[in-house]
């Protein structure tokens, strides 16, 4: 590797915030580039080199969160690797994320992204003996498993979709063609280098030589790091159709918190993002147009309160560590436009010596915030961190009265911290009560989730803008306002434009009505009939009165309301104690969908012929439903259609 490892064959990574169209987060770096397998769009031909595979190199960086992200074609993510799994290049390097370890500089990292193609006699000289490549490795040709419109026959019925949703088959016969990989850094110390700042090399797979970056560039359809050509490898058509499918997703909710206590409700975002980060989930407020143009007319400001999980007390450059018991890794509250752009982003804390500008939450002891925005109101003599408030000026941003959204990120919560925003379902709201009927007014986060008000600036301190900021208090009765509440146990209503109310609605009986794995077809095709087997084999569940999946998505592990059950082999997957666990990317009323990690390694196996039974238990009611007995077939013979009898 150290023959390749310099200026002949390093390729960089285009770098930023994201801040400009991305949605980004200013406290982060992005690190993009972009390949090319066969892409298949107009134009871009082959790339004219034999089957490659990229190496990823970088040091880690000193920051509080990092991570290697791979996407496919349809901008949506395949494999992520999170900072604290990232292997060392060498045994000589160290993970500086592993819990008690502090930062030190020059510890190496290295990934492989494999795209096709077989090995040969690896050449003396191209060897990669003794470097931990293969450890992070990810796979380029896989697509993304979820977020599949080809089991929401209604939106193809009403005439929303024009295409089916283009997915693998059980043979791996439709690979991903193009992708992104995307790595991310939030609050980097990193003084920037050629060291430091993430590169790859392209590496010939028979002989494991590696290609010259002048002669990798000169062909320009392998990698790149422009968006311009990146965009134009990608499937635009998917792309366009997942976000007219994100849109077409109704939005739903249990309950509001009531004026005069919040003004804006807040929602998870849609569950389909381009380049979403698998790490984090955020929590939106859709903003009334021209607010900020109103607060100012009226000498108002906006008031913004909610608690900050506990947090790293990295980066920092005098050996500091996480310990491993923080609620969360990051958060931040960020202030965005149409567009996708972002005005301000202000996370939980600031290092002591920044890179570039950073505002902190100013924090009381147990982690309240009281964050003041301003949008054309001088800022209020009091409003100061010594009197435990945030000050955001927007009015100083170039286009702030185009604020259309605020969205709260939370990245990495522990599994134990069941209020972060990944708890809640997406594109619901987070609160659960409409009039405090259950002695408080919260929802599933509490107080981790933002209350807004909107209180007049006089010109001294008034009951909505105290001398001393005071954290929420609980409506004069009310005792649970700050905790984090439980699902409740019916339905939210679907918001329409005939249904603008939020309530609890009835449960639905369970029932499981099919279990198939891959479904390339649209809906009424004929398709979609079958568990095929294969290695970790994606999984559909389809009926109703599921529920809502309480840990948190996505989730990887075992739980108490999903069994399958291989009574042929003798195996259980995805029930507590079982020794294969799932990855589950949704869990609604009527669908999840996941990947049971079976069938590999020896590992709970699995084979044509096998009867299978799956059960699901409604988190919320403890009622049962169970599937089977399911027989698994061929992957020979078992395609997009229904064989004719």
């Amino acid at each position: 590797m150290s023959n390749f490892d310099n200026n002949c064959y390093l390729i960089a990574l285009t770098s930023g915030t994201g801040g400009t169209s991305e949605a980004g987060d200013l406290n982060s770096i992005y690190s993009k580039i972009f390949y090319n397998i066969n892409s298949g769009s107009p134009g871009v031909a082959p790339p004219a080199i034999p089957p490659y595979e990229i190496i990823i190199l970088g040091e880690f960086p000193n920051s509080r969160y990092f991570s290697i992200g791979l996407y496919d074609n349809h901008s949506a993510v395949t494999q992520n690797i999170t900072d604290v799994n990232v292997v060392p290049l060498t045994s000589n390097d160290i993970n500086p994320y592993e819990p008690g370890v502090p930062f030190v500089s020059g510890q190496r990292y290295g990934a492989v992204v494999n795209l096709g193609g077989t090995p040969g006699n690896i050449q003396t000289g191209c060897m990669m003996n003794g470097y931990n490549f293969e450890s992070n490795s990810m796979d380029g040709t896989q697509r993304h498993p979820y977020i599949n419109w080809n089991f929401a026959p209604t939106f193809i019925q009403e005439g929303h979709g024009n295409l089916a949703h283009e997915v693998d088959t059980p043979t791996h016969t439709n690979p991903n063609q193009a992708g992104v990989i995307i790595i991310r850094s939030y609050l980097d110390l990193t003084a920037a280098s050629q060291a430091t700042t993430p590169h790859v090399i392209i590496r010939d797979v028979a002989s494991g030589c590696a290609y010259p970056s002048a002669y990798v560039n000169s062909l320009a359809n392998v990698v790149t790091n422009s968006s311009d050509t990146g965009n134009v490898w990608l499937n635009q058509q998917q792309v366009q159709e997942h976000n007219v499918f994100a849109n077409w997703q109704s939005g739903e909710c249990w309950g509001i918190v009531p004026p005069p206590y919040n003004l804006i409700q807040w929602e998870r975002q849609d569950e389909y993002t381009p380049g979403a980060n698998p790490d984090a989930a955020y929590l939106i407020a859709n903003v009334p147009a021209g607010l900020p143009q109103t607060l100012a007319s009226m000498g108002e400001v906006m008031l913004i309160q909610f608690q900050v999980p506990t947090t790293p007390p990295t980066p920092c450059v005098y050996g500091c560590s996480r310990s491993g018991n923080e609620q969360m890794r990051y958060m931040s509250i960020s202030f965005q436009i149409t567009g996708g752009g972002t005005l301000a982003s202000l996370p939980d804390s600031c290092p002591s010596n920044p890179l570039s500008p950073c505002t902190p939450l100013i924090q009381d002891p147990n982690g309240n915030v009281s964050l003041v925005v301003g949008t054309g109101v001088p800022q209020p003599s009091w409003v100061t961190p010594a009197n435990g408030y945030t000050w955001l000026d927007l009015s100083l941003l170039p286009n702030y009265t185009e604020l259309n959204e605020i969205a709260i990120r939370h990245i990495v919560p522990s599994s134990w911290f069941d209020c972060s925003t990944q708890v809640v379902p997406y594109k619901v709201f987070e609160a659960t009560t409409t009039d405090g009927d259950k002695n408080g007014i919260t929802g599933l986060m509490g107080i981790y989730s933002p209350w807004i008000t909107e209180p007049v600036v006089g010109s001294a301190p008034s009951s909505g803008l105290p001398a001393t900021a005071t954290p929420i208090a609980c409506p004069p009765g009310k005792l649970s306002c700050t905790a984090c509440d439980v699902y409740p146990s019916g339905l939210p209503a679907i918001i329409s434009p005939t249904n603008q109310q939020c309530s609890v609605g009835p449960s639905n009986t369970v029932m499981v009505t099919k279990v198939v794995t891959q479904c390339a077809d649209l809906p009424g095709g004929g398709g979609c009939e079958y568990v095929v087997v294969q290695p970790s084999p994606p999984l559909n569940i389809i009926g109703q009165g599921f529920g809502y999946l309480p840990l948190g998505l996505p989730y990887t592990g075992n739980s108490n309301f999903l069994e399958i059950n291989d009574a042929t082999q003798v195996w259980i997957a995805g029930l507590t104690g079982s020794p294969c666990n799932v990855s589950i990317g949704e869990w609604s009323d009527g669908q999840i969908s996941l990947i049971a990690n079976v069938n590999q390694n020896g590992l709970c196996p699995m084979a044509v012929g096998d009867k299978l039974t799956v059960t699901v238990t409604n988190p919320q009611t403890l009622t049962s439903a169970t599937l089977g007995p399911i027989t698994v077939a061929a992957s020979s013979g078992a395609g997009t259609r229904k064989p004719k009898p």
